[in-house]
């Protein structure tokens, strides 16, 4: 049986946390949810992850490049992907993390093809049968 993409996730809105954990199983993957840096951190302290999903405004006082140079500090080959629908994050977040994509303008096949090409060994498909985003053909 392959391996489990698991993929830590970091949002404090649970709207987003949801939408964004509900696609990714979808696609294979096993997805660990939190709302705050500090979670994150413990989680990371814990369990093997093959990647990071944060979003920039995490509220407590704490920022998504903050979590992201802490991510580095205690996983330095963790990939890391921001998403956020704030565009005008600082320039130096582009330095703290692998992958810079913006709610809202960036798709789900982006955030797919991102994840692919940082993880080494994943193939994000769906189950037999269902309709990948990559392969939807456009109704005539």
């Amino acid at each position: 049986m392959a391996h489990k993409l698991m993929v830590l996730c970091v949002d404090d809105r649970s709207d987003c946390l949801l939408v964004r954990k509900l696609m990714l199983e979808q696609f294979g993957c096993e997805v660990v949810g939190v709302d705050d840096a500090r979670s994150c951190l413990e989680r990371l302290a814990f369990a093997n992850f093959d990647l990071a999903l944060i979003d920039y405004h995490l509220g407590c006082g704490t920022n998504g490049e903050e979590l992201a140079r802490a991510i580095r500090a205690s996983r330095p080959n963790l990939p890391v992907i921001m998403l956020t629908g704030d565009p005008d994050v600082p320039e130096s977040v582009r330095t703290t993390v692998d992958a810079l994509l913006f709610k809202g303008v960036s798709s789900p096949t982006e955030l797919l093809d991102r994840i692919e090409e940082l993880v080494p060994g994943a193939n994000l498909r769906k189950p037999p049968g269902s309709v990948s985003p990559r392969n939807r053909r456009k109704a005539s």
